[in-house]
């Protein structure tokens, strides 16, 4: 009874730090789509996650007196927690000791990928739940070879397929272990059982074409036909071929790879990898099958999958975007850990005959799930973040009433729709997204009423002539650039966004600053330096880089158009006050220093910075090369530049002058 209790009190403490530390603040990343698309019952992006959203449709609709945001990640909360349960009770079963089964859960339960992933309304939370309950249904249908653990097991194959499809990986690992017993699996009336279950957990995905049918706000692809659903299924909006054959250098590769296995070692400790290799070491001799399995799930899960899907990496975010594939194949490691703790006791037992010195000796190990919480704590106290949701009523605060708004960029066009249709922010906002990215249902609209009135448009005129139709009578913003689309126009950079203003409408730069300036009081401002642990994971890192941008973008537009580059040079300044990394900033303070102040060693020294954050961006080294050549720069150093430049793109710097 007394461990029952010990058992109740441990998953009861582990499910309280989740709620406590989960997530008021829609973050950055896919959150936004996945947290939006739940609320309205719309379909997220491909491959739709219909589970997900079905699930976060159903915790939103229930009075919890919590953002929609934090109700939809009770999803992560719950499923990971289930998934510990599972992994306890494997791990009980291999040790035979509630000590070392409570031990292997906190190592997973506390390490930095599966706590925060836990704490967020991402699709990895409930994908690693699928790879325990897999793993956990494949072992004991192997281990005792019991049909109903079979049909659950058919049963959360289909089912996992509804929700993020790397789960796939695994899926060799489950056949290793299931067909170890395969006269019990080919008769025919089990394998129509089996087909049944597994289609009853893949019927999930009937949501999306019953959701599409519907036109919600967000609703990728439009999957209400069999064509659209393909396409939505099999996630052809995204190229996934191997990424070698778009010419991402094999040095990438590797260095991803390479990356992968130092963040694993960091998410654990080497004293958990220790004992996954000593496990690995334990099964080799006493179980190959199930070692067979574990590794193919890991390797395939994990090395073989990010060298696969590497891609090139210039910025912190995009590395953090890489990360969130890690968590799967850590899941994977974690079930090799208890057959080390086998291993150790194995050896010691032939030394100590004392269990109780045994016990102890194991002890040692509490010292990492102790500094796990220590270290991951901070950065997964995400109750009193709000990064997310500022970030975006920063961007609608400033626009004109009425306002139509177009969209780019992954979470600032998630991070909207959250504050525009689950929390009710800016409802005179009309949003405009990109072609193929969540539906237009506005701007739709907007092109049937165009073609009533002017039937003979052609198609490739169409998005310009309607958006010009719309500015006659609704002030038009965007958070990117699109003024070539709109020659009778200008765009201006008004705090987080652009606005498009008829030419004779252009402001006097002392009346632009003037504008600029009373944007800029407005923001709540996110310095990179300022932010706290909890809002440096994955891609938030990204937000205080969106708000540099904006001061970027302010500094472009009073170089190029008032040709001012003295007055440019504070706003470039102020750009990296805010995010000290940003290449932008670093280049356009280069070439200001040199216009403004024939400055050669500040434009050259600041050219070279944007260059060495962001190595692939070829417009650095061209605005460089001709600060060399105005600079009179010494023919050596010209020489060895052009040398650099050859070897990083295999093509000569005047190639690109030309271009």
């Amino acid at each position: 009874m007394i461990k029952k209790v010990v058992v109740f009190i441990f998953f009861l403490s582990i499910g309280l730090v989740y709620l406590h530390n989960l997530t008021r603040d829609i973050y950055s990343g896919d959150i936004g789509d996945l947290v939006t698309a739940a609320y309205v019952g719309g379909v997220a992006h491909a491959p739709g996650y219909p589970l997900f959203t079905l699930l976060g449709l159903i915790l939103t609709r229930i009075p919890l007196g919590i953002p929609p945001v934090s109700q939809v990640g009770l999803i992560s909360v719950f499923s990971s927690l289930v998934g510990l349960v599972l992994l306890y009770k494997f791990s009980q079963v291999v040790t035979k000791s509630i000590f070392l089964a409570l031990l292997n859960t906190s190592f997973l339960a506390f390490s930095y990928f599966f706590w925060l992933h836990a704490e967020i309304p991402e699709v990895f939370g409930l994908n690693n739940f699928f790879a325990i309950v897999l793993l956990y249904f494949a072992f004991r249908f192997y281990q005792n070879k019991k049909v109903k653990d079979l049909y659950l097991l058919a049963f959360f194959s289909g089912l996992s397929l509804t929700h993020h499809h790397t789960i796939i990986t695994l899926f060799p690992s489950l056949a290793i272990l299931s067909l170890a017993n395969f006269k019990l699996i080919f008769k025919k009336k089990r394998l129509l059982i089996l087909s049944i279950f597994f289609l009853i957990g893949f019927s999930i995905y009937l949501y999306v074409p019953i959701a599409a049918s519907r036109n919600p706000v967000i609703n990728w692809d439009s999957a209400y036909n069999l064509k659209n659903f393909l396409h939505l299924l099999l996630r052809k909006d995204y190229d996934y071929t191997p990424s070698i054959v778009h010419g991402v250098p094999i040095d990438v590769h590797k260095v991803i790879v390479g990356d992968y296995f130092k963040t694993l070692f960091t998410n654990f400790s080497y004293q958990v990898i220790f004992l996954a290799l000593l496990g690995a070491l334990f099964l080799i001799k006493n179980n190959k099958i199930m070692f067979s399995s574990l590794v193919l799930g890991f390797l395939l899960s994990g090395p073989v999958f990010v060298f696969y899907g590497a891609s090139p990496v210039a910025t912190r975010a995009a590395m953090a975007i890489m990360e969130r594939f890690y968590s799967l194949s850590a899941v994977v490691l974690i079930f090799f850990v208890p057959y080390g703790m086998n291993l150790i006791k194995n050896l010691t037992v032939r030394v100590i005959k004392n269990k109780t010195l045994i016990s102890l000796l194991m002890s040692y190990f509490l010292i990492v799930p102790f500094y796990m919480i220590k270290y991951n704590f901070p950065k997964t106290q995400l109750s009193n973040t709000q990064i997310g949701n500022e970030l975006a009523q920063d961007i609608l605060k400033n626009l004109a009433k009425n306002a139509v708004l177009m969209v780019h960029g992954d979470t600032k066009i998630f991070n909207i729709w959250y504050a525009r249709y689950a929390l009710g922010v800016r409802k005179d906002v009309e949003i405009i997204n990109p072609p193929r990215v969540g539906g237009n249902v506005f701007f739709d609209e907007e092109i049937n009423k165009y073609y009533q009135k002017y039937p003979k448009t052609k198609k490739e005129e169409i998005t310009s002539k309607v958006i010009l139709e719309i500015k006659k009578t609704r002030p038009i913003f965007a958070t990117y650039d699109i003024s070539g689309a709109l020659q009778t126009s200008l765009t201006i950079p008004r705090g987080m966004v652009y606005q498009f203003i008829d030419k004779k409408d252009e402001p006097t730069l002392d009346e632009y600053l003037i504008l600029v300036e009373k944007d800029l009081r407005k923001l709540q401002v996110k310095r990179k330096e300022n932010l706290k642990p909890s809002e440096k994971n994955l891609v938030a890192l990204e937000i205080p880089r969106i708000y540099s941008e904006a001061l970027v973008r302010i500094g472009d537009f009073i170089d190029s158009h008032y040709k001012s580059p003295k007055l440019a040079e504070h706003y470039y300044r102020r750009a990296l006050w805010i995010d000290d990394g940003n290449p932008g900033a670093y280049a356009g303070l280069g070439l200001v220093l040199f216009k403004g102040y024939n400055d050669c060693q500040g434009a050259i020294k600041n050219l070279s910075e944007a260059i060495s954050i962001y190595k692939i961006w070829k417009p650095y080294y061209g605005q460089l090369y001709i600060i060399y050549k105005r600079c009179n720069t010494d023919k050596k150093i010209i020489d060895e530049y052009k040398r650099d430049y050859f070897n990083s793109f295999k093509e000569n710097i005047e190639k690109l002058m030309k271009n």
